[in-house]
């Protein structure tokens, strides 16, 4: 019997409208041509947006919005930290 992977479970029967988030999260370490923390963001922020997306307790509209806003925070993550290791000393 094969055993269930409970992240690529995350993304079956993901809503149309939810890929673009998830892309633009997972387009981060390709942007900065990978490195731990960048993979970290860019999965993190998928599998956040997945979960948002997938929550039937809240509506559509919560669910997009929420959905823009782990996105949006997913980017300003990285630009913090592109910030934080590239600063003048």
């Amino acid at each position: 019997m094969a055993k269930s992977n409970a992240v690529a479970d995350l993304f079956i029967g993901l809503p149309g409208w939810a890929w673009p988030f998830v892309a633009l999260c997972l387009f981060i370490p390709v942007a900065t041509l990978g490195g731990a923390i960048p993979v970290g963001l860019g999965l993190g922020g998928a599998i956040g947006v997945a979960s948002m997306a997938k929550n039937a307790d809240r509506s559509m509209r919560v669910r997009v919005v929420l959905s823009i806003g782990v996105t949006v925070l997913t980017w300003v993550g990285l630009g913090a930290t592109m910030w934080f290791l590239h600063r003048p000393r």
